[in-house]
Order: C-alpha cells, then sequence, then structure tokens
C-alpha cells in the first residue's frame, strides 16, 4: 500500500508542471483539442507547442476556441489589443478573457494576431524580415577573382609563359560594376614572343527586371601587335534574357569611340558600333561553361572591325574559391598593321582563387 501511494504521489509531481507548462488550447471546427503553449498567431496561421509533436501550424481558418493559462497579447481585427488569459465555455459557445481591467466576452473569430507579451508583434517581425530582405537586396556584395596560369621549359628550347588576370565586382540587385586588368608574358631563347596588358571598367545599371544601360572602359597594349594603347568607350542598353543563379544570358548594343597609337606614330580614331554578348551555364554541379563576345565594326566602315570572343569550362574543386579554368580566347583584327596576322588564338588552362566579402 505504501508503495503504491509512494508511486501515485511521483505521478502526480511529474505531471504537475508538464500540466502547467502545456495549459494553452486550440479548438477546431472538426470538435478536435489540441493542448500545449501558444507561440503566435497571425494572418492565416497559428503556431502551437505540444509535448508529444512539437511545433505545429495550424490554419486559422479551422480554429473556432482558444483558452490560455499564461497572458498573452492578444489583436483583434479592429486594432484593439487586449493581454491576459482566455477562458473557453464548456460547450465552446462563448470566450472570456481576463484582463487586469476586469473580463471582456470576445469573439474568437475577430482575432487578428496573438503573441506572447513583452514580445514583438507578427507585423514588427515581418516588417523587420521585409528590411533586412531589402538591405541585403540593396548591400554591394563584392568579389574579387584572380586567374593565373604560366609554363616553363628548359633544353633544346628555353621557354617562358606567364599569364594572369584579376576582376573585382561590386554587384547589387540594380546595378553592376566590374574592374578587371589581363597579362600575358612569354619569352622564347631569352628574346620575348608576346607582352600584352590589359585592362577595363564597365558599369550596368537596371532600367527595368530585364532591361539596363550600361557604359564601360577599355584599355590594351600589345607590343607585338606595335600597338602603344588602344583605347574603347562605349555606351549603350542591353537586356537579359535569361537570368538566374544557374544560367544567364545578355546582350548589348550601343556606340562608342575607338582611338589607337602605334610605335611607328600612326594614330587611327574613330566611332565605333559595339555589339555584346554574356552566357553563363551551370552544365552539372562540377562544371560551368562561359562565352562572351564583343564585336565593334567602324561606324562608316563596317568591314573594319573587331572581334573578341572568350569560352571557357570552369571546374570548381571542393573548396569551391578555388576552381580550374580551361579556355580559348580568340582575338581577331580585321585590319591589323602590315605584316601581322588578322587572328590570335589563345588556349590557356588558369587556377582562378574567388574571395568574397
Amino acid at each position: 500500500m505504501r508503495r503504491t501511494i509512494l508511486t501515485c504521489m511521483i505521478s502526480i509531481a511529474v505531471l504537475l508542471p508538464n500540466a502547467h507548462t502545456f495549459a494553452d488550447a486550440i479548438y477546431t471546427a472538426d470538435g478536435s483539442k489540441l493542448v500545449g503553449t501558444i507561440e503566435q498567431m497571425t494572418g492565416d496561421k497559428i503556431v502551437i507547442t505540444t509535448a508529444v509533436v512539437g511545433k505545429v501550424e495550424i490554419d486559422a481558418s479551422q480554429v473556432v476556441a482558444v483558452g490560455n493559462d499564461n497572458p498573452l497579447t492578444v489583436q483583434f481585427e479592429s486594432g484593439d489589443r487586449l493581454v491576459g488569459k482566455i477562458e473557453v465555455s464548456a460547450d465552446r459557445s462563448s470566450s472570456t478573457m481576463h484582463t487586469g481591467l476586469g473580463d471582456v466576452s470576445i469573439d474568437p473569430k475577430k482575432i487578428a494576431a496573438i503573441w506572447p507579451v513583452g514580445g514583438e508583434s507578427p507585423e514588427v517581425i515581418a516588417l523587420k524580415k521585409e528590411t533586412e530582405t531589402r538591405i541585403a537586396e540593396i548591400k554591394p556584395n563584392w568579389t574579387v577573382t584572380m586567374e593565373a596560369g604560366g609554363s616553363r621549359s628548359e633544353g633544346n628550347t628555353d621557354t617562358l609563359e606567364a599569364r594572369g588576370r584579376l576582376d573585382a565586382v561590386r554587384k547589387t540587385k540594380d546595378d553592376l560594376l566590374n574592374f578587371y586588368l589581363a597579362a600575358q608574358y612569354s619569352e622564347q631563347n631569352d628574346l620575348r614572343t608576346t607582352n600584352e596588358y590589359r585592362g577595363g571598367v564597365k558599369y550596368e545599371d537596371a532600367i527595368t527586371e530585364n532591361w539596363y544601360w550600361f557604359t564601360r572602359l577599355e584599355l590594351e597594349f600589345d607590343e607585338f601587335e606595335n600597338l602603344d594603347l588602344r583605347s574603347t568607350a562605349a555606351v549603350g542598353a542591353g537586356r537579359y534574357w535569361l537570368k538566374e543563379d544557374d544560367h544567364e544570358f545578355k546582350t548589348r548594343l550601343g556606340a562608342g569611340y575607338r582611338h589607337e597609337s602605334f610605335n611607328n606614330g600612326r594614330t587611327n580614331n574613330s566611332s565605333v558600333v559595339d555589339v555584346g554578348l554574356d552566357y553563363r551555364v551551370d552544365l552539372a554541379p562540377w562544371v560551368q561553361f562561359t562565352h562572351s563576345a564583343t564585336y565593334s565594326p567602324d561606324f562608316l566602315e563596317f568591314n573594319d572591325y573587331r572581334l573578341d570572343l572568350d569560352t571557357g569550362l570552369i571546374f570548381p574543386f571542393k573548396d569551391d574559391r578555388v576552381k580550374l579554368k580551361l579556355g580559348m580566347r580568340n582575338e581577331y583584327n580585321s585590319s591589323p598593321q602590315p605584316g601581322l596576322e588578322r587572328l590570335d588564338n589563345t588556349f590557356y588552362a588558369n587556377l582562378v582563387l574567388a574571395l568574397k566579402r
């Protein structure tokens, strides 16, 4: 008998705290009763944490009555707020809220929101999330990418080849700013065979969700093209035909000005048309395809033009900040200096390191 009484007392002692903790109740239209701790109610959902299944979301339209043991803040459709406990009648036909100012008869169907006393209302929480999302969208996101590749051989022929590129990209939801600097150098038997430097800046600003305007400036030096400086400035408009995280395609059309000065004293100045496209697609989680093209003919002589193509496959390593890029760059000049080829092809394999802020 003593053992039985002791067991009952222990059971009561264990159950009572749980009964106090999970004393709120939600009554639904099908006659069900869900007991737990009401976390909040907003708009079309009410959230309750139960001892058996944890946190549960219920469609607010199915709730006919709410009862709570611990005081809650209750906001009604009229905008009025009360703090207190809600008591539901045995037949669930009426609800009374016990507040510091006395008892108030309420209609559960007119409850708009519920949240813990001292906590933030669902409207404030939603506003904060919306503000944080908006701040994240307009906050500049800088990415710095470095590429490097090269080779060295000794023997019958000594060769050295080195190339590199640095990109700094500032991107927000509405605009894009890209600085870049690239270089390529090679020599054979201590004699230079390639010595080329390029750099530029491009800016894009959204007009609509898909349309944007752009401006760009590009500078180039190439010793073996006898080129001291080639500068191209352009402005125009472009459009995103695809704009997804794993698939992007955009084109642009604009007008610009090109200046060329050569080491023999010759200079060229011309107005040009600026046409370009950029394409990127994730073919698989382990490979990405990229392609860019720029076509810039003379505004008056379309048979005098330059065409630059860059096509590559990018393979990320386990740490996706480090990648291998295999690519081909084609530069076509329809009117080269005497004795020079129209087409230059460069095949490369570069290591890419991406740094994000």
